[in-house]
């Protein structure tokens, strides 16, 4: 399991990745990457996706989440969530969403404290990059989503996990797995 570690520096906060592991003496933590200095901008706003879109209406953002691939979803609830925190082109932090670039004005890497996540490269990039082929309750979404700091309406989230399940299962032939029909008979 790996989780974003803020350590304090000379009175600034950097962001490390730090995995655990077991050992004979008991449990380890290693730093495996640096992943840039840590900022923390105040939340200005709370737009919600539909009106950021510019669309009206539940059923149009439906419609929006059902044309749209993950990838582009995905990008457009991380400039909403950078934009609600006053985070935009007029600062001095290049944020490059498709490449999970968050660069400050040096060129340097940052971490962005979003809600109780971070955004950066690592985390940008696990949520562009999730496969729902290996998510049949959700979780690994869920989970992509607040380690990256993303705060999703309950609809939305809805919406979007279920988007691709049903991509995943047409993907297989239109069958679930063994767990995923057990899983379903447990929850519901």
């Amino acid at each position: 399991m790996v989780f974003v570690r803020i350590k304090r520096i000379s009175g600034k906060e950097y962001a490390y990745l730090v995995a655990n592991s077991w050992t004979g003496s008991g449990p380890r933590q290693k730093v495996s990457k640096y992943l840039g200095r840590l900022i923390r901008p105040e939340k200005a706003k709370s737009e919600a996706l539909g009106a950021f879109l510019g669309l009206t209406g539940e059923q149009a953002l439906r419609q929006w989440i059902g044309k749209s691939s993950f990838r582009e979803i995905a990008a457009e609830l991380i400039r909403l969530e950078l934009r609600n925190h006053g985070i935009n082109d007029s600062n001095s932090h290049k944020t490059a969403v498709e490449n999970t670039e968050f660069l400050d004005d040096k060129g340097k890497n940052i971490v962005i404290a979003l809600n109780d996540g971070f955004l950066c490269s690592y985390t940008a990039k696990k949520l562009l990059e999730y496969d729902a082929a290996t998510d049949y309750s959700g979780y690994n979404l869920a989970d992509a989503l607040t380690a990256a700091g993303i705060a999703v309406e309950k609809d939305v989230f809805i919406s979007l996990f279920g988007k691709m399940q049903a991509k995943a299962t047409a993907a297989k032939g239109g069958k679930e797995t063994a767990k995923e029909a057990a899983f379903k008979d447990f929850y519901y």
